[in-house]
C-alpha cells in the first residue's frame, strides 16, 4: 500500500489533539465564574440575607475555584483514559453548578438555562460516543428534577413549567447530536490533514534521501547564483567545498560561466570540464524552476567517465578495422625496408656517411614498428576483467616484480597510511599503466638527477571515497603549455618516444572506470590514478 492509500485512523481523543479546544472551554468556565461572581456585587443579592442568596454566593465561589484549578492542572493529564474521566467530571460539575445557581437565582427555565446548552455542546465536542449523549440526559434530568422540586416545594403543578423543561431536554439532545456530528467531522478533517502532512513530510524525506544518494550531481541556484541546494554526489565532485553562504562562482567558475551562457541563449554547446583539480570531468545540463516569487535553476552534473568509456569502446571498435589495414599495408613494407637497411649496415663496401644514413633508416623503422605494435595492442585489447584487491598488497607485489625487470638499481619509495584499502581493477591492465608511468618517471628523474628515483603514494580520497595511486618523479616536471596535450595520441617531447605511452595508459584507466590525471606538484611530475569505488560494479 502506498503512502497515499494509507487508511485514516478513526477519530480518537488524545491529550495532544484535544488540548486546544479543551483549553478554550476551560478558559470559558473561568471567565463564566468571574462574571457570575461579579453579578453578586452589582445585584440585589449582595447582602446575602436569604438562604438562596447564600447558596448562590457559595456555589459561585466554589465554581470559580474549581474552574481555576482545572485550568492550571489539566495540562498535566497526558493519558487518554484519564483525560476522558477529567472531562466527564468537568462537564458534570458544570451541569450541577449551573442547575444549583439557577435554583438559587429563583428561575426555572430562563437566564441560566442557556448555559446548560453550552455545557452540553462543549461536552459533546470534547468527547464522542455515548458519553456525549449522557451529558444531554443528565442536563435534561437536572432541569426536570428542578421543575419537580420547585413544584413540590411551592405546591404549584402548572403544566407550563414541565412543558418548558421538556422542551429544554429536547434542545439538549438536539444540541448534543449536532455537536457530536460537528466534532466527528472536525476530527476526521484534522486526522486527514495530519495524515496528509505526515505523507508530505515522508515524501519530502524520501525525496531528500533519493537526491542525496543519487550518483548524478544536483545543484539548485537562485537568480543571484546563490546555491540553495546541493546533493552529496555533486559536493564531492567539486572537491567538498565549504557551503557557508556559498555562490556558484566560488564553487566552480566554469559552471557559473556555462550557466550564464545558457541564460542568455538557452542553448549552446555544453563542453565537459573538470569539477576540481583532482576531480572527474563533468557535463552539465540546466532546467528552469520558475515560481511566483523567484526563478531558480536546476543544474544536473554528470560524471563524464561513463560516457567517455562508451566513446572509447566505439573508438576501439573503429580502430580494430583500421589496424588490420595498417598491419598489411605498412608493416610488411616496413619490414622489408628494415631488412634492407640492416643488409646495408653489414655491407663492408658502405662508406661511413652512407652507414650513418642506413642506421637512421634502421632506427626509424624500429620506431615505426613500435607505433604499430602499440596501435595493434589497443585494438586487440580485451575488455576489462575487474577484480577486488587490496591496493597495498598489490603495490608490494608489483614493485617486487618490477625491480626484477630492470637492468640497473632504482630508488622507489612506497608510502601509505592505511593497509586496508580495497580497489577494483583489471590486474594486468593496471600493471601496464603503472609500469608505463613508473618507467617514464624513472627516465626523467635520471635525466635531471643522474639517479632513477620515484615515489609511489597509495591512499583513499575523502572527497570521493575512491582509492588512488600517485606516481611522482624527480624530473623537471611538465611545462604548463604541454600539460593539456600530454594525453593526446602521438604527442611527445622526446625524440625517441612514440607519443602513445600516456595515451594508452589513460585509455586503459578509462576502460576500468578509473581516471588518470596530472596533479600539480612542487617537484617533478605527479600522475594520479583514481580508481572506481571499491563497491561499484565496473564490468561492461
Amino acid at each position: 500500500m502506498s503512502l497515499l492509500e494509507a487508511p485514516i485512523d478513526p477519530p480518537a481523543l488524545t491529550a495532544n489533539t484535544e488540548w486546544r479546544p479543551l483549553r478554550i472551554y476551560l478558559a470559558y468556565r473561568a471567565l463564566l465564574a468571574v462574571v457570575l461572581l461579579s453579578l453578586i456585587f452589582i445585584s440585589t443579592i449582595q447582602e446575602l440575607q436569604t438562604l438562596e442568596e447564600q447558596l448562590y454566593f457559595v456555589t459561585t465561589i466554589a465554581y470559580l475555584v474549581i474552574s481555576a484549578f482545572n485550568f492550571f492542572t489539566i495540562k498535566k493529564t497526558d493519558r487518554e483514559q484519564r483525560l476522558r474521566t477529567h472531562i466527564f467530571v468537568i462537564i458534570l460539575i458544570d451541569i450541577l453548578a449551573i442547575t444549583v445557581l439557577e435554583y438559587a437565582n429563583g428561575e426555572t427555565s430562563s437566564n441560566l438555562s442557556i448555559l446548560l446548552v453550552i455545557a452540553v455542546a462543549g461536552g459533546s465536542i470534547l468527547v464522542v460516543g455515548r458519553v456525549a449523549t449522557l451529558f444531554a440526559a443528565i442536563a435534561t434530568f437536572a432541569v426536570l428534577y428542578q421543575s419537580i422540586y420547585v413544584a413540590v416545594t411551592n405546591s404549584n403543578f402548572e403544566n407550563n413549567d414541565f412543558v418548558e423543561a421538556g422542551l429544554m431536554g429536547v434542545v439538549f439532545f438536539i444540541t448534543s447530536l449536532f455537536a457530536q456530528n460537528l466534532s466527528t467531522r472536525l476530527r476526521e478533517s484534522e486526522a486527514l490533514a495530519k495524515q496528509k502532512t505526515q505523507e508530505v513530510a515522508e515524501l519530502e524525506e524520501l525525496n531528500h534521501h533519493i537526491i542525496q544518494r543519487m550518483r548524478t550531481g544536483i545543484i539548485v541556484v537562485d537568480g543571484s547564483d546563490r546555491i540553495r541546494l546541493i546533493n552529496e554526489a555533486c559536493w564531492r565532485m567539486f572537491g567538498m567545498p565549504s557551503m557557508d553562504n556559498a555562490s556558484l562562482e566560488q564553487i566552480s567558475p566554469e559552471l557559473c560561466e556555462q550557466l550564464n551562457q545558457w541564460r542568455q541563449t538557452d542553448m549552446g554547446p555544453r563542453t565537459p570540464f573538470k569539477a576540481a583539480s583532482n576531480g572527474p570531468q563533468v557535463m552539465v545540463n540546466f532546467t528552469s524552476l520558475e515560481t511566483d516569487n523567484r526563478s531558480d535553476t536546476l543544474v544536473f552534473v554528470d560524471d563524464n567517465t561513463r560516457m567517455t568509456q562508451q566513446a572509447q569502446q566505439l573508438k576501439l571498435a573503429s580502430l580494430g578495422g583500421l589496424t588490420a589495414s595498417i598491419a598489411h599495408e605498412i608493416r610488411n613494407p616496413l619490414g622489408a625496408i628494415s631488412h634492407a637497411a640492416q643488409l646495408l649496415i653489414e655491407s663492408p663496401d658502405l662508406v661511413k656517411t652512407d652507414l650513418r644514413l642506413a642506421e637512421i633508416v634502421q632506427q626509424h623503422c624500429v620506431r615505426m614498428n613500435k607505433v604499430i605494435e602499440n596501435v595493434l595492442q589497443l585494438s586487440r585489447r580485451k575488455p576489462a576483467m575487474p577484480e577486488r584487491l587490496n591496493l597495498i598488497n598489490w603495490c608490494n607485489e608489483f614493485l617486487e616484480d618490477f625491480n626484477t625487470t630492470l637492468s640497473e638499481p632504482v630508488d622507489i619509495s612506497f608510502q601509505y597510511e592505511n593497509k586496508d584499502i580495497m580497489f577494483q581493477v583489471d590486474p594486468s591492465q593496471i600493471h601496464q599503466v603503472v609500469s608505463n608511468l613508473l618507467l617514464n618517471g624513472l627516465r626523467y628523474s635520471k635525466k635531471k638527477t643522474g639517479k632513477m628515483q620515484a615515489t609511489i603514494i597509495a591512499g583513499m580520497s575523502l572527497q570521493t571515497e575512491r582509492p588512488y595511486l600517485e606516481i611522482i618523479d624527480k624530473g623537471d616536471g611538465i611545462p604548463a603549455e604541454d600539460q593539456d596535450k600530454i594525453f593526446e595520441p602521438f604527442y611527445t617531447t622526446d625524440n625517441t618516444g612514440t607519443g602513445l605511452g600516456l595515451y594508452i595508459a589513460k585509455e586503459l584507466c578509462e576502460s576500468n572506470q578509473a581516471r588518470l590525471d596530472l596533479i600539480p606538484s612542487t617537484q617533478g611530475a605527479c600522475f594520479r590514478v583514481t580508481f572506481a569505488h571499491p563497491h561499484k560494479n565496473i564490468a561492461l
